[in-house]
């Protein structure tokens, strides 16, 4: 079976966002991907139990396929 979306998760530690995961920043980020067709699917706070309780947010983006079947 062939997925017809593909993902892309985006958390504080991207290169992109480099320690400014602030409202604006959130919201230029979205609105850039959302410009070449992506939405955000879910966001979350994940939380590491190896690394002393590091917590992070991730944004989960999803688009369909440029050669899914209509």
């Amino acid at each position: 079976m062939t997925s017809t979306h593909e993902y892309k998760v985006i958390s504080e530690r991207d290169a992109k966002v480099s320690g400014s995961f602030d409202l604006d920043s959130l919201e230029s980020i979205l609105n850039q991907h959302a410009a070449m067709g992506w939405r955000l699917a879910e966001g979350l706070v994940a939380t590491s139990v190896w690394k002393s309780g590091k917590t992070q947010i991730v944004l989960i983006l999803e688009r369909a396929r440029a050669s899914a079947p209509r």
